[in-house]
């Protein structure tokens, strides 16, 4: 399943401090190679889009990667919109040319480096979600072993 508007206004926050994606209105199957190609019927949130969405229609898990990478960038500007002053067509020329958001000024810089990697422009050099996981995991124990936190050790039905 690719979800397709992965962003802070599909994010709830449920008792227990948890935070869980909602409005599946986009999510689609994806193939045996694990891709969805688009039609044009549909109606897209471009500015959490990746080039492969945006030019080619073609979704995946890496595209929902790229999504996430944009919601980090919301939660760390305070919900700033991406790409503000940009059309549509601007900003997809900003992304071919390789540039990509700047670092909002909350941001630690391994967040804005895990950032960076989820908007790879070649989709299989960013990383998939249970990576995205680990490296987060493991900030959050750097952060506090000087407290003497437990290890975490969530799985997923615990999430």
């Amino acid at each position: 399943m690719v979800h397709r508007d992965v962003a802070s206004r599909n994010i709830l926050l449920i008792n227990g401090n948890k935070a869980k994606l909602s409005d599946f209105g986009l999510c689609c199957h994806c193939d045996e190679s694990f891709t969805y190609r688009a039609s044009l019927q549909k109606r897209f949130p471009l500015k959490w889009l990746p080039i492969e969405a945006l030019v080619d229609r073609i979704f995946s898990e890496k595209s929902d990667v790229w999504s996430f990478g944009v919601l980090c960038y919301e939660v760390f500007t305070y919900g700033t919109v991406p790409y503000p002053a940009m059309t549509n067509v601007e900003m997809l020329e900003f992304l071919q040319a390789g540039n990509r958001l700047e670092k909002p000024a909350l941001a630690p810089d391994a967040i804005y480096d895990l950032m960076l990697d989820c908007w790879k422009r070649d989709p299989a050099e960013r990383p998939s979600f249970s990576v995205i996981g680990g490296v987060l995991r493991g900030m959050l124990e750097n952060e506090t072993a000087e407290y003497g936190y437990l290890k975490l050790d969530l799985r997923c039905s615990d999430i």
